[in-house]
């Protein structure tokens, strides 16, 4: 018998009872559905946990003051550790020789009239090795220079977005006024592409709503050095990705010696995060597995139970193909095409609504989603192997019938 003849006789035999067959492959739709739909949720969230790493760079290490309640920061004071301050980024810079760039920032209250409440612009007190550490590129105008944090020039650089909100006041030479003190515009980074932080962790800054001004020169003068804490973080460009790990190592130590022991910073080192995230990965995946797994499992059933129904239907149609020459084989083949093609066409409508869930879910929920070409193919081999093993007892079951007893059947 040609394959061509076998699925035309399967689709004819699953449609006889169309209604049996359409709630059989449901058990598979709904399975299919809920693995494609979880696999692009996964695929998404990990594409963007790796982006946020890839910005903050896997050759860096982020040096972040931490907040200290009034009892732990007096406990501080005692060991003499003042929070983060200068001092420390040069000792690193000095003290390490695999470091290549070392950034210090400090983020700075103030605000601007054009500011809004749910999404404010951010003022960053800096020096010019920031532009080098976080890949700055200056649209019009300068950067920040050495010469500004020397001489405390009132200067500023503008985010794309923060010099498009004001309009003509935020063109080159004009002044922009942050709480007490006027600053002179004399740069406007290139817009830079921004992925929304759903992690603290992973803060990617959105340098499009930044306005950068030289360290020293924020508005509260030289009084924003008193509290506790002089700048927010230290960010550092290790030399080669291979010695991030011994480099970070070396700024833990160091810090810890000039804090007295005191943990008042965090370090960030993407790299460890990339690995952790790597690691969360492989188990989501394992535990998506045996969702899916259940999933098909209880789809197959459905698919055996009905096979076997249908085998029993038609005892007396096999007893008449065995007696004019059918095979065993044919009839095994017969079957379990029947439950392939079920399983198969279950499979593609599940993948269907599947990208469809995920679309929704992405819009609905604002969840990054990915539905990649693997995914489908990992569905369409699941299904149809559900398929192979649930239709494979009623196969055999009807190609062992004796062909005399089966035309006896009623």
């Amino acid at each position: 018998m040609k394959w061509d003849q076998i699925m035309r006789d399967a689709w004819r035999a699953l449609l006889r009872h169309r209604l049996r067959s359409l709630l059989s492959a449901l058990g598979i739709v709904f399975a299919v559905v809920a693995v494609v739909t979880m696999l692009a949720i996964a695929e998404g969230a990990k594409r963007e946990v790796l982006e946020q790493i890839d910005r903050l760079g896997t050759n860096s290490i982020i040096v972040r003051t931490l907040q200290l309640t009034k009892a732990q920061e007096a406990v501080a004071r005692r060991r003499l550790s003042h929070g983060l301050v200068l001092s420390d980024a040069k000792s690193l810079e000095k003290s390490i020789r695999t470091i290549s760039c070392v950034a210090p920032l400090k983020e700075v209250k103030a605000s601007l009239s054009i500011a809004s409440v749910q999404d404010p612009f951010e003022i960053l007190a800096i020096t010019d090795s920031y532009q080098e550490a976080m890949n700055l590129s200056v649209k019009t105008g300068r950067f920040i220079c050495n010469t500004d944090i020397v001489r405390k020039n009132l200067v500023c650089v503008l985010g794309q977005e923060v010099s498009a909100l004001l309009g003509d006041s935020g063109h080159l030479r004009e002044v922009l006024r942050l709480e007490d003190r006027t600053y002179r515009i004399v740069g406007i980074l290139h817009e830079r592409q921004w992925l929304r932080n759903k992690s603290p962790i992973l803060a990617v800054r959105n340098y499009n709503r930044a306005v950068f001004i030289p360290m020293g020169t924020g508005t509260m003068g030289v009084q924003e050095h008193k509290g506790f804490g002089e700048i927010s973080e230290i960010w550092i460009r290790v030399n080669r990705s291979a010695n991030v790990q011994a480099c970070a190592k070396a700024v833990r130590r160091i810090l810890n010696h000039k804090h007295g022991g005191v943990e008042d910073f965090q370090v960030i080192v993407p790299q460890e995060l990339l690995i952790q995230a790597q690691k969360t990965q492989r188990i989501f995946n394992i535990v998506l597995g045996c969702i899916a797994g259940i999933s098909l499992l209880v789809g197959g059933i459905g698919i055996m139970n009905t096979m076997l129904a249908s085998v029993a239907e038609r005892t007396r149609e096999i007893g008449i193909r065995r007696a004019i020459g059918a095979a065993r084989k044919h009839i095994a083949f017969q079957f379990l095409c029947e439950a392939v093609v079920l399983t198969g066409t279950g499979g593609c409508i599940g993948i269907i609504l599947g990208a469809g869930s995920a679309i929704i879910i992405s819009k609905v929920a604002g969840w990054k989603t990915v539905l990649t070409i693997w995914s489908v193919i990992v569905s369409i081999i699941m299904a149809g192997g559900v398929g192979l093993v649930s239709g494979l007892y009623p196969a055999i079951k009807a190609a062992r019938l004796e062909p005399a007893r089966a035309l006896r059947h009623e």
